[in-house]
């Protein structure tokens, strides 16, 4: 598991799909920012299961991203800044694996 502040909103269905648990008092790890939007941030656990890191780009997109325009989310991490951008009509595959190497590098 993995610590990382996000949008609450977005924690919260991560929560609700069983994909990230509360940790309690401590502080993330990660940071993962949706670029242009205000939100309160809260921190989630995720679960590193076989389709987090897809659905995680899957509720962004879909949550966040505007027609074929998308979004851009931004990853600190690992000492690493990393800026993605997840067009509406983008590879969610293509995409969640680069989610999850900003997260937590190419250890699967």
């Amino acid at each position: 598991m993995i610590a990382v502040s996000m949008p609450s909103d977005l924690a919260d269905l991560l929560v609700a799909e069983g994909l990230a648990i509360r940790p309690g008092g401590r502080g993330s790890a990660a940071e993962f920012t949706v670029v242009g939007i205000s939100a309160l941030s809260a921190t989630v656990s995720l679960l590193q299961g076989p389709d987090t890191f897809l659905r995680l780009t899957e509720l962004v997109r879909t949550n966040f991203g505007r027609s074929t325009a998308g979004v851009t989310v931004e990853i600190k991490a690992n000492g690493d800044s990393v800026t993605l951008r997840i067009p509406g009509d983008a590879d969610v595959v293509t995409i969640a694996r680069q989610v999850q190497e900003a997260l937590i590098g190419d250890d699967e």
